[in-house]
């Protein structure tokens, strides 16, 4: 029961979080296709999606920890259905110039395709592999602010600030990831 509840109180910190993020922009809609999978409908209001996400999150509140199946499946969703949004949202906010002039998937985003097709436990490694390159930035991009002169330090601290903001990203998938491996885990020895 520690783990099913730890795993609520988690994606539940995670549901409000990704609320409050994007409560300015939850009338906004978004011309993304999902799924069907993971949301009922398209091109909707942000708000709508966020909605569609709780009623997810509630189903799996409804379980019982011997109804592994059920919560492993409608995790699983609800963990997709954040990342979909976090990328629709992401493209929403990209000015609409950086966005004719990007071919529809770069070297990125078909490796972050690739990533998200994988089973659970390999998913973890190349999440621990991108942190540890996005460490191994971060201290580059330090490093090169020590000897930088004033103009660019403006730029590498804005860069650094990015790096920063994507490892941070990366270390809450990872929580979560390791998080739902646990709760797998202990459900499959009981």
């Amino acid at each position: 029961m520690k783990n099913h509840t730890a795993l609520l109180k988690q994606l539940g910190q995670y549901l409000t979080e990704l609320e409050q993020n994007y409560a300015h922009l939850k009338d906004k809609s978004l011309y993304s296709k999902f799924d069907p999978m993971l949301f009922s409908e398209n091109f909707q209001k942000i708000d709508f999606y966020l909605h569609e996400m709780q009623q997810c999150f509630e189903q799996i509140k409804q379980f019982t920890e011997q109804d592994t199946a059920q919560i492993t499946f409608f995790t699983e969703k609800l963990l997709a259905q954040y990342t979909a949004l976090q990328d629709a949202i992401k493209i929403l906010q990209t000015p609409k110039s950086a966005v004719n002039s990007k071919p529809l998937l770069n070297k990125r985003d078909q490796l972050r395709q690739q990533i998200e097709l994988l089973p659970p436990r390999e998913k973890l490694v190349k999440y621990y592999e991108a942190l540890q390159a996005l460490n191994d930035k971060l201290y580059a991009q330090e490093t090169q602010l020590n000897f930088a002169n004033d103009e660019q330090k403006n730029h590498l601290e804005q860069q650094i600030n990015i790096t920063k903001q994507r490892r941070e990203r990366c270390l809450t998938a990872i929580e979560l990831l390791e998080e739902y491996l646990v709760f797998r885990d202990s459900l499959e020895d009981d």
